[in-house]
């Protein structure tokens, strides 16, 4: 028997004894998704200012969520909150593509690990894998590649929009009050800009159920000096802003 950790024994088949769908709903999403992490507040302020109505509901012992339709532009497109976390991310979001999601643009908070401005726009083309989600997804392995004609595409309609969204890399980790000094330093020089909980573990799970993905972060609180944290306003500015700028972007994809 192999004693390496578990985590690394990937299993590649491609059947669950629990799949995605074995609820076995009548629910039947629109196949472009605005994937949010931000408060019920902010969802509910933005959907008094579009077309809208509820397809489906999403039923779990702490999260709840409804799932919309929503129109911009003449385009039907459906929007869901994201839990906080990878696992939880990963699972809900799993379960909408087996229910007709097949393009998605999330967006979120991110922590900065370099000297970057709060609020700032960024799109993510590789994570560190410092979760454990996508290991079930995925192959062993450091990071997860974003690159892809859909993300490509997503920039293009961000510069079309004349919005700034430099490419990053992004540290995903499962233990927030785990990101120690050394670890900082050492994804830093990995070349990571931003921390966050769910991007690896969501990235894996489209590629594996081969749907197109893509995250769009805003910049919130800095860990770029080490020895003086600043939580800032946690990025508070970018809720309202991000649902806005990414139903936009998807209804042009």
């Amino acid at each position: 028997m192999s004693e390496k950790p578990f985590i690394l024994d990937f299993d590649s088949n491609e059947h669950a004894v629990l799949e995605p769908d074995h609820d076995q709903e009548p629910f039947k999403f629109h196949e472009k998704l605005v994937y949010a992490f931000v408060p019920k507040e902010d969802i509910d302020s933005f959907l008094k200012q579009v077309p809208h109505k509820i397809l489906g509901s999403f039923d779990s012992v702490s999260f709840q969520p409804d799932i919309y339709e929503i129109e911009i532009n003449n385009e039907k497109l459906t929007l869901c909150q994201a839990p906080l976390g990878a696992p939880a991310a990963t699972q809900l979001l799993d379960w909408l593509i087996a229910y007709g999601v097949k393009q998605v643009l999330a967006f979120g908070n991110a922590g900065a690990l370099i000297d970057l401005p709060e609020n700032e726009m960024f799109l993510p083309v590789r994570a560190i894998r410092g979760e454990g989600t996508s290991f079930y997804y995925q192959e062993p392995g450091q990071f997860i590649d974003m690159k892809s004609d859909y993300l490509n595409e997503i920039e293009k309609i961000i510069t079309d929009m004349k919005l700034d969204c430099d490419e990053i890399t992004t540290w995903t980790t499962d233990g927030f009050f785990r990101e120690t000094p050394d670890r900082v330093k050492q994804f830093r020089e990995l070349g990571a800009a931003t921390v966050e909980m769910e991007c690896a573990g969501m990235a894996a799970c489209a590629q594996f159920r081969n749907v197109d993905f893509a995250q769009i972060l805003f910049t919130a609180d800095t860990l770029a000096d080490i020895e003086n944290y600043d939580e800032r306003d946690w990025g508070s500015d970018s809720h309202s802003a991000g649902l806005k700028i990414c139903s936009q972007i998807l209804s042009r994809v």
